[in-house]
């Protein structure tokens, strides 16, 4: 569902097929492609990933390639473990806030927000009337001048509304994040829950098998360590902007309260009695990477999700980012220090490698590797042999 190229570590180019964007933009009035794509605040689509806000149009198609899948795919399903259905660009539950299409968004910036197709404006409206009831509660509620029509619109200046710390001290500041965040979460819900219907219906092959979803370690702009080792947040614009977080809920200051991820994981909790299985990437990363102004901390960041995971009662699964640290054993020895293990008190349930050529061609990798199997097999009871 998403195109593969244009990230880091991919290198092939198969783009999304190009009869889809006019086939989903003739069902909007306006008629126009970049209609169902996400459109930046820089004024940019992307063609990674049909629109969130362009989910329910693209849903047939969605639905079509999983039962052809399932029935293509049928024989194989006692060797299939999980079909992992993907949400967004590079297959993950985010905005493509930091891709290619957009300037200047790379790591470790802010990124770009994606809200400015025309489903987008159209959904920010309709939120906001649905919320208020009328352009003039909206008016007073966001405090804009009783002489002027009310601008139901996304922010016209990103860097100002971000600069002024709108997005945290205006009530239009929090709504617009809101509703930023709980599109994206209703996206996943669609998508999980039309898998779910095809792939779990009663006698389908594939019943009973899990479906994963990943969520991407966003770890940049997250904070720093003091010298007691004591989290300094940072500004968290980079998730916020990806659309994992939000600015209502006063929730990033303690672990109690998920530190910003209760919203998004709780959409796992609802899900997981279905067979929905979170995967959480950047398990192998270190606190600090790349210097104080990086502001990175992928593992605290991967131990507050996990902790949040365990609180809602959700199994979460893990991942490493970047193939490149697979021959580092410290990278290892992170990942597996965040695993529920014998002798461990971790928080992931499960781990994806990318890739395993490069486990294969590595000494490290492959110790660390088999290491770690050991230690989940050294917990399982054993298999009875037949007489």
């Amino acid at each position: 569902f998403h195109q593969a190229g244009g990230n880091i570590g991919d290198n092939v180019n198969v783009p999304l097929p190009g009869w889809l964007w006019g086939k989903l933009a003739a069902q909007v009035p306006s008629g126009d492609g970049k209609a169902v794509k996400y459109v930046s605040e820089q004024g940019n689509a992307s063609s990674e990933y049909v629109s969130a806000w362009a989910t329910k149009l693209a849903l047939p198609e969605y639905k079509q390639v999983m039962s052809s899948f399932q029935e293509h795919f049928a024989q194989r399903a006692p060797n299939i473990a999980e079909i992992n259905i993907s949400l967004g660009p590079a297959g993950e539950l985010r905005y493509p806030s930091y891709n290619s299409h957009d300037l200047g968004t790379g790591y470790p910036t802010r990124g770009a927000l994606q809200a400015y197709s025309e489903l987008a404006r159209q959904s920010f409206r309709e939120f906001a009337l649905k919320k208020y009831g009328s352009e003039v509660a909206i008016g007073s509620a966001w405090k804009l001048p009783a002489d002027k029509p009310v601008d139901i619109e996304p922010p016209a200046d990103a860097n100002a509304f971000f600069g002024r710390g709108d997005h945290f001290n205006t009530q239009y500041g929090r709504d617009f994040i809101d509703w930023y965040s709980d599109s994206l979460i209703g996206h996943g819900r669609t998508m999980l829950l039309a898998a779910d219907g095809i792939f779990h219906k009663a006698g389908a092959p594939f019943a009973g098998i899990d479906l994963g979803a990943k969520i991407p370690g966003v770890h940049w702009r997250v904070g720093s360590l003091d010298a007691n080792g004591r989290v300094v947040l940072g500004d968290r614009m980079a998730e916020i902007t990806a659309g994992l977080i939000r600015t209502s809920a006063g929730d990033w200051d303690a672990d109690r309260d998920g530190r910003g991820y209760r919203p998004l994981l709780s959409l796992f909790k609802e899900l997981q009695p279905a067979g929905v299985v979170p995967h959480f990437t950047a398990l192998e990363m270190a606190d600090g990477q790349d210097g104080p102004a990086a502001k990175s901390l992928p593992h605290t960041l991967a131990t507050w999700v996990g902790q949040e995971a365990q609180r809602q009662g959700v199994t979460i699964k893990g991942e490493n980012a970047l193939s490149g640290t697979v021959a580092d054993g410290a990278s290892w020895d992170r990942m597996r220090s965040l695993l529920q293990l014998p002798g461990q008190d971790g928080y992931y349930r499960g781990l994806t490698i990318l890739r395993m050529s490069d486990v294969l061609a590595s000494d490290i990798a492959r110790s660390k590797a088999a290491a770690i199997i050991a230690m989940i097999r050294s917990a399982e009871p054993p298999v009875k042999k037949a007489a």
